[in-house]
């Protein structure tokens, strides 16, 4: 007497495979988060180093009456806010004016323009925010963080 099987999964099975993408998926999750905060704080490190760049290459190749007329969106790309609560400006007068590095609606770095071609780099005001916080630990932005900045000497001549 010969017993014919089906060919399929028992009930067991799919309650072990099911168990296994659970466990893959709990240690998974955390990696992928870990890993888009990093690319966060990398992100906004690389944009305020930019920033400073953008900064001293407008105002030495335009000198100090563009700095005083000119608009955020004539230095640079990078969005700027003066609020972190309202989308990123363009059109905002260059100097005197506080911009803001932002995660979401928190100011990690300030950038504040004075005239004459001197910036100022300084923390944002809530050190709540891990994505800001980690990002002012980053060595090269605590190198450049709370400091004065001339952007061009007073000898360079402008045609």
């Amino acid at each position: 007497m010969e017993t014919a099987y089906r060919r399929a999964f028992t009930m067991i099975e799919l309650v072990f495979v099911i168990v296994i993408i659970g466990i893959l998926a709990a240690v998974a999750l955390p990696k992928l988060a870990a890993t888009r905060d990093d690319a966060k704080v990398s992100q906004l490190a690389a944009n305020a180093r930019t920033l400073l760049t953008d900064f001293q290459s407008f105002y030495t190749a335009k000198g100090a009456s563009e700095w005083q007329s000119g608009t955020i969106g004539e230095v640079t790309a990078i969005p700027l806010h003066t609020n972190c609560n309202a989308d990123a400006t363009t059109t905002a007068q260059i100097s005197p004016t506080t911009f803001s590095l932002c995660h979401d609606t928190v100011a990690c770095l300030t950038f504040t323009t004075i005239d004459e071609g001197n910036l100022t780099v300084a923390d944002g005001s809530d050190t709540s925010d891990p994505i800001c916080e980690a990002v002012k630990a980053v060595p090269s932005i605590a190198a450049l963080s709370n400091k004065s900045y001339q952007l061009a000497g007073q000898t360079v001549a402008r045609r």
